[in-house]
């Protein structure tokens, strides 16, 4: 087997988008929200097997929100209709014992090339232990547009491959090393950055490190030393990228440890959410 087929084959995105340290889902613009795709690493998230809530099967997503905060969930999805890419809100889902949670909810429209949309791919993100991230519930991110808009994609059944490039945040493994190599990217970097994930993965044009924010260098060693100290450990940290046009601006990097399959390196699997436009998530860079 060639190189670049085994590296596809260790980084596929159904492994990737089950590691990361959140909820992926792909979803339908209606009442309830219906559940298309939905993965998370542990199987189950808030209690529930997620599987449940694939069609409708046993639960309804709309049913998880708590019933004060249902009106944050509207407003998010209407602001993503707008064109907002990605949209942010705080808000409260109730997990399977009847505990509030206070989560992150990320997501955006996905256009087909009719213009209509076909649904909202996003993430939840748990902040139970993330106590920096916590805040006021409600819409956090003003309406944006992207740097690079995606392209519309043909209505499909959502499997991993399709939703991990449709998501609000970059997907990625990052090795364990001095220039924290990208060896998989999914999503689209060019929306907030102006650079590809080509030019990136293997290092082929550009190292990850030579992105970051030379303010921030030292978090990004921080980040990466914390996160492989175990395996599963999950570390969120708020630091600076350079985009294509040499300009800074934040993001939050959402981290867990993992051995990259058939392997016994440990590396890092981590989403990248641009919070540029989201005042409210702005703040110290660094581990939180």
């Amino acid at each position: 087997m060639a190189e670049s087929e085994a590296r596809e084959l260790d980084f596929n995105p159904a492994w990737l988008i089950g590691q990361v340290p959140f909820v992926s889902f792909f979803c339908e613009n209606d009442a309830l929200y219906s559940m298309r795709f939905l993965t998370f690493g542990g199987g189950e998230a808030y209690g529930y097997k997620l599987d449940d809530f694939v069609d409708n099967k046993h639960y309804f997503a709309a049913s998880t929100t708590h019933p004060d905060d249902q009106d944050i969930v509207d407003k998010h999805a209407e602001q993503a209709v707008a064109g907002g890419s990605p949209v942010i809100s705080r808000y409260r889902l109730v997990q399977a014992d009847g505990e509030p949670v206070p989560v992150l909810l990320v997501s955006r429209a996905v256009y087909n090339p009719a213009g209509e949309i076909i649904g909202l791919a996003g993430i939840v993100v748990d902040l139970r232990n993330m106590p920096a991230l916590q805040g006021p519930r409600g819409l956090l991110s003003s309406l944006r547009k992207p740097k690079a808009p995606r392209q519309p994609v043909e209505a499909s059944t959502p499997d991993a491959a399709w939703v991990a490039a449709q998501l609000p945040v970059n997907t990625c493994y990052i090795e364990n090393d001095t220039f924290h190599t990208a060896r998989a990217i999914y999503g689209s970097p060019e929306e907030f950055s102006g650079y590809t994930a080509a030019q990136f993965v293997d290092a082929r044009v550009y190292k990850a490190a030579s992105a970051v924010h030379p303010s921030d260098v030292e978090v990004a060693d921080q980040y990466l030393e914390q996160a492989t100290s175990a395996e599963g450990k999950v570390v969120c940290a708020r630091i600076r990228l350079i985009n294509s046009d040499g300009e800074p601006f934040p993001i939050l990097l959402f981290l867990r440890s993992t051995k990259a399959p058939g392997t016994d390196r440990l590396g890092v699997v981590v989403g990248v959410l641009d919070v540029s436009h989201a005042p409210a998530l702005h703040g110290r860079f660094g581990v939180l």
